[in-house]
Parts: structure tokens; sequence; C-alpha cells
């Protein structure tokens, strides 16, 4: 993070110049936290917002210069209290026009979701902000390059095992954070169905086409079977190689059921 060597620009070309910090401390004062000893406080380790992303007073002090220079806050007032901090910060229409695209706008990167989308969650909640919006925008901007990951086999190396892996952790997050878990107490329904044919295995390659997937597992006494199934019904399955399954056989059809 490089928050040296700031100079005042116009506003409309600071928007692509900001980090991380100057991001986060103009949320929060758009969000009406009126001085940087509030923001440091907010961001310290141990602070509200600092468990998912933290940042140090001198470098929380740092970036709100850098917004000041910028034109994106202005200061005027003091506030009371303890703390090296107190004047009270104020920002611009323009800046709060930028954070509110910010907060709309998903990450571009999988590995940006535990700090930039995270953090972007946890502002958006403490200003009383509904999410799904952002959430179903990420699930869509992530939707390709997911599947692109999850179509592996059990020849993969340790980074294809990690990079898929944090893929189906990603999309985990984004669904269950999109639909509430149950209520505690409530039990999963029991699998039962009328095929007799239930052949335990574990998945080998996962194959995502555009509108089907194929999925092959290799059973108990090393005999494979393959399956095609939707793509829809892959993703909600969460599969990949490794993963025991049910290979349920009726007629001339295969059906996949995952074992949690």
């Amino acid at each position: 993070m490089n928050l040296t060597n700031m100079r005042a620009v116009p506003p409309t070309a600071a928007s692509n110049e900001l980090s991380l910090a100057e991001w986060v401390c103009l949320t929060l004062v758009a969000q009406k936290v009126q001085h940087g000893w509030a923001i440091g406080t907010l961001l310290a380790p141990e602070g509200e917002l600092g468990r998912v992303w933290s940042l140090s007073r001198p470098l929380t002090y740092r970036a709100i210069d850098g917004l000041v220079d910028r034109r994106l806050l202005s200061r005027a007032g003091t506030a009371s209290g303890r703390g090296r901090e107190r004047v009270v910060l104020h920002v611009t229409p323009t800046a709060r026009r930028m954070v509110k695209r910010w907060l709309d706008t998903p990450v571009d990167h999988l590995r940006d979701v535990r700090t930039v989308l995270l953090l972007k969650l946890s502002l958006r909640q403490r200003a009383g902000l509904a999410s799904e919006a952002l959430l179903l925008a990420q699930r869509e901007r992530f939707a390709e390059v997911i599947d692109t990951l999850t179509s592996t086999s059990a020849d993969d190396d340790v980074v294809d095992l990690w990079r898929r892996e944090s893929a189906r952790a990603v999309r985990r997050f984004i669904d269950q954070a999109l639909v509430p878990p149950p209520a505690s107490g409530e039990a999963r329904p029991e699998l039962r169905l009328s095929a007799r044919n239930q052949l335990h295995g574990t998945v080998v390659e996962v194959s995502h086409g555009e509108v089907m997937s194929m999925v092959k597992a290799v059973l108990g006494d090393g005999q494979r079977l393959s399956a095609a199934i939707t793509k829809e019904a892959a993703t909600d399955l969460d599969l990949a190689p490794g993963d025991p399954v049910v290979m349920i056989v009726k007629s001339t059809e295969v059906i996949v059921a995952r074992l949690s």
C-alpha cells in the first residue's frame, strides 16, 4: 500500500487512484464517522472493521490527508474528546456519489473476496444497506472463472487443487450470504429414493459445458461410472474430485447424489 507522494488532483480523476485505505476512510466519513480518531478505532485490529481488514493510525491519518488533498474531504470544526485527531471531516457531493458506486461494484478477482468484498459487505451492513444486488452481480462476475477452475480432474497438482478449492469456497460463501441458513435445530431431509441401484463412489473428474456437465466417479471396486447432469445441478452440488457421492442408476439414466 503506497500512500506517499500524494498531490491534489481534480475529483474526476481521483477515483482511479484511490487505495483501499482511502476508499474505506472515505466511505466511513460518508457514513458520518466524524474524525480520524474514530476511523482509526474502527480499523484497529480489535475494531468493528479491523477483524476484516486493519489499518494503523498513522496510515489512517495519511489516507485522510490524501483525500483532503484530492478535495474529496474537507476539514471544518472540531469534536470534543481525547485523541490526536478531532477535526471534523466532511465529504463532498462528488465523493458521496463515488462511495455509492464503489459499494455497488463487485470485485474483479477471487483473491479480493477476503478483503475488498468482505469490507464492502461489512460497510453496507453498518449503513443498513441491502447487499443482495451486489452479491448477485458478484456471482455473475465470477461464474465463468469458477466454472473453469472447477472443471478439473484427479490428476491436478497442488496449485490446481488450491485454486479449485478457493473457487468453491468463494461460490459457497456468496450462495450462503444470499440465502440465510436454516433455523437452528431444523433437520436436513433424509435422502430416500425409489431407485434401488445406488452405487457409492468418489468423484475423479468434473467437466463443465455450457449447459451440461460430465461427472466421472470411481466405485469401490475400481469401476468407473460417468453421468451427464445439468450444469446447474453440478453447481448446486458443488462437485469436485475427491467428493464422496452416490451414483443412482434408474433404467438408462444415472443420477448423482453428493454425500456431505
